[in-house]
């Protein structure tokens, strides 16, 4: 299907890669028909997934990184030998799939099965190696900061976190937030002459 004039069409694919580069990457594919810019874009997002792969995976076996490489590599050569972008797009769809089988510890090669069900047995991926996802308390506080931020507003999150400074408080932003929280809703609830 050829691409359309159409800020609709492609939407979830355009507004990724917005999330992803920016609002110039928005701009430029919103109502884009141009297969050298559509493929720019897909270099671009491929490049991405290899600077971020090598920025935080810290710990990995050397052959898996080879098995990402690869796969990347490959994806920037299907989308560079793409004729249309129904091609490209394969391409890239080809290589997401591989990268996140990969990222749960291995890519399964099932071309000379019959069928694969969906049972859990079929999809136990840690043969090879097990992937851990770990977060320290300072990520801990930074996520909590990141969701409160849009949740509330940056001005609101701003003006909560400083009177957490003054309050020189040692228990973590979060926890203090919580207690907060709880604390207002019981005034709410029974008044603030009957809380202790």
């Amino acid at each position: 299907m050829p691409m359309k004039h159409d800020l609709s069409h492609m939407y979830a694919l355009k507004s990724a890669i917005e999330d992803l580069l920016g609002e110039a990457a928005w701009r430029d594919l919103k109502e884009c028909t141009s297969l050298a810019t559509w493929r720019r874009y897909v270099l671009k997002v491929i490049d991405a997934i290899e600077l971020s792969v090598k920025t935080n995976i810290q710990i990995c076996d050397e052959d898996w990184m080879n098995q990402v490489t690869n796969n990347l590599a490959h994806g920037r050569d299907l989308a560079r030998i793409a004729r249309n972008t129904d091609d490209l797009v394969a391409a890239l769809t080809a290589t997401l799939l591989e990268q996140v089988f990969l990222q749960l510890g291995h890519a399964p090669h099932r071309k000379t099965s019959r069928a694969v069900t969906l049972k859990a047995e079929n999809w136990r991926l840690d043969g090879f190696r097990t992937v851990q996802i770990v977060q320290t308390p300072a990520q801990r506080e930074a996520l909590f900061m990141s969701k409160q931020r849009r949740e509330i507003g940056f001005d609101a999150q701003f003006d909560l976190e400083a009177e957490y400074r003054r309050s020189r408080s040692k228990i973590p932003y979060s926890v203090w937030c919580a207690q907060r929280e709880s604390e207002q809703k019981e005034v709410s609830r029974n008044g603030p002459e009957n809380v202790a």
